[in-house]
């Protein structure tokens, strides 16, 4: 869980949006799949994982899924994907400071 030790705020989200209500609390979701992935002309088996972070309404705060390979983790995927939506929203809100509850 992401919590916003400011207490509950609008959120910018990119430079011209900000969240419709104030947030207090955000979980980051992720959800891995196998795919395929061209290496030289080869269609090789590529994991992925798709993330988002969503408020207490389950609304998705940036609007879209994000996209990366398996392996631009390198231990526990939440807490990596937690310690950089963290670091994507304090340079959209840098007068929010943000916990990472995990």
């Amino acid at each position: 869980m992401i919590k916003l030790k400011n207490g509950a705020a609008f959120l910018a989200t990119s430079s011209d949006t900000q969240t419709s209500h104030k947030v207090e609390l955000m979980a980051v979701t992720y959800q891995a799949y196998l795919g395929t992935k061209d290496v030289d002309g080869v269609e090789t088996p590529q994991g992925y994982i798709n993330s988002w972070v969503a408020d207490e309404n389950n609304n998705n705060i940036f609007g879209n899924v994000k996209t990366q390979e398996d392996t631009e983790f390198s231990g526990n995927i939440l807490f990596e994907l937690t310690e950089a939506y963290i670091a994507d929203l304090k340079v959209l809100n840098p007068s929010i400071t943000f916990e990472n509850t995990l």
